[in-house]
């Protein structure tokens, strides 16, 4: 009678299979974490964005200033490496919003501006880098009260 047991052959294709699912498994495991560092740097860039835009409707029109005060370092052109920003603030525009009040009708005199941040983001294998583009327009008073 024969002992029990496994052949060669039925050793080496099960681990063939298992080799293929640990390859399988890296793969994923890979792209997973290119995506987590794509979508990282658009969030980072997102909420810098969005800080300055905030800083620059309190009345910091200066973007030495701006970029001075934001917690991430950006420049004013050229185009950013992997995980920097430049950031850039168009011309203002003169808009009046009229807005009807329970005491009457008035104008405010608004200006509108837009907001564009540059970054770069690694593209799979560190090497290359692709540069994304968010621009976003805001309107502010261009009447400030204050002492």
């Amino acid at each position: 009678m024969k002992a029990p047991g496994y052949s060669l052959v039925e050793v080496v294709v099960a681990a063939a299979i298992a080799a293929i699912g640990v390859a399988a498994g890296a793969a994923i495991v890979n792209t997973l974490v290119v995506q987590q560092e794509f979508n990282a740097g658009s969030v980072r860039a997102s909420n810098l964005q969005e800080q300055a835009v905030m800083l620059y409707r309190l009345g910091m029109t200066n973007p030495q200033d701006l970029y001075n005060i934001l917690p991430e370092s950006c420049g004013a052109s050229g185009n950013p490496g992997a995980g920097n920003f430049v950031l850039t603030f168009g011309t203002p525009t003169a808009t009046n919003f009229t807005a009807t009040l329970t005491n009457g009708t008035n104008s405010v005199a608004c200006e509108t501006v837009s907001c564009t941040v540059v970054y770069g983001n690694p593209v799979a294998g560190g090497a290359e880098v692709a540069y994304l583009t968010n621009m976003v327009n805001f309107v502010r008073p261009t009447i400030r009260v204050g002492p």
